[in-house]
């Protein structure tokens, strides 16, 4: 199983993402990533990525997809290489528009195009070994 831990559920996956998923890992269960104050330091960031990380090996997922605020993101990728378990990020292409408007502003639209997932790189592992 795919543990989706980011802020887009999964029922809102394009048809490629959530094929992807589930030819490799068979099924995709959400866990939301949580708001994060930006008033936290890095006490309270660690705390909430210790008790997230707890939480989700109990659901013993093969893999997990985790994005969202950067500083508990990085946390939570360290918590989960440290037992072994994939850590993934989706990867996208991205296609932007832009137009200028009547009244001089610009409108911009970006359109994310689901590529593949891609392993987070692990510190504690020299490209060395």
């Amino acid at each position: 199983m795919l543990l989706n831990l980011t802020n887009h559920p999964s029922k809102n996956w394009n048809a490629d993402q959530l094929s992807a998923a589930v030819e490799q890992w068979e099924s995709v269960r959400d866990y939301p990533f949580p708001a994060v104050p930006a008033e936290w330091g890095v006490t309270e960031i660690n705390a909430l990525a210790e008790n997230i990380a707890e939480d989700v090996l109990t659901l013993h997922p093969d893999a997990i997809l985790c994005q969202g605020e950067m500083s508990l993101c990085f946390a939570l990728v360290g918590q989960f290489q440290q037992k072994n378990i994939p850590v993934l990020a989706a990867s996208s292409a991205r296609e932007v528009a832009e137009a200028v408007q009547p009244d001089g502003s610009t409108r911009k639209e970006v359109v994310f195009h689901f590529v593949r997932f891609r392993e987070y790189p692990n510190p504690r592992k020299s490209i060395f070994d």
